[in-house]
């Protein structure tokens, strides 16, 4: 069987033309809680500023949206000093939850060591829904990271027993 052979052996034939389906899934809801994990973790150029940003690739793991992806991008060189910031505690977080290797290097991480400190760790995500609709046309709509947490699930709190009564003393009738 030649490379271009399919799998019932029959012999590849194109006129050039190809279409993937799988059309455009909708945004998986706001506030949604997901099991995922970093796939892909490192440095890009954003379009319209040229800062240099991160860029996290996420996939859902279980669940109703199993093999979902998100992709994050976080913006840790925006000339916006609060903007810069948000963006560092969120690489922190994400950080601490895959074992918190960045942070303990006190460098500014390279590609290599962003996938090796962040990828195939999971933890849970919180989504949110961003929408763009300049052109009624052409609306776009996709999820972004609002939050991410352990993926363990949170201890109970510990609770104290409650006081017990003192017994009563009973009177006969």
């Amino acid at each position: 069987m030649s490379f271009w052979s399919l799998s019932t052996n029959e012999q590849l034939t194109t006129n050039g033309t190809m279409e993937m389906g799988g059309g455009n899934l909708p945004p998986i809801p706001a506030n949604t809680v997901l099991l995922a994990m970093v796939t892909e973790a490192k440095w890009d150029m954003n379009d319209q500023t040229g800062e240099e940003l991160i860029k996290l690739r996420w996939d859902v793991i279980e669940g109703e949206y199993k093999k979902r992806v998100i992709f994050q991008k976080i913006r840790v060189k925006d000339h916006d000093s609060k903007k810069r910031d948000k963006a560092i505690r969120m690489l922190a977080a994400i950080d601490a939850n895959a074992g918190g290797q960045l942070m303990a290097s006190g460098q500014e991480p390279n590609d290599m060591a962003l996938a090796a400190a962040l990828c195939n760790k999971m933890m849970r995500i919180k989504v949110g829904v961003w929408r763009i609709d300049d052109d009624p046309n052409d609306i776009k709509e996709g999820n972004w990271v609002q939050a991410v947490s352990s993926s363990k699930p949170a201890a109970a709190p510990a609770v104290a027993p409650a006081a017990q009564p003192a017994p009563s003393q009973s009177i006969g009738f």
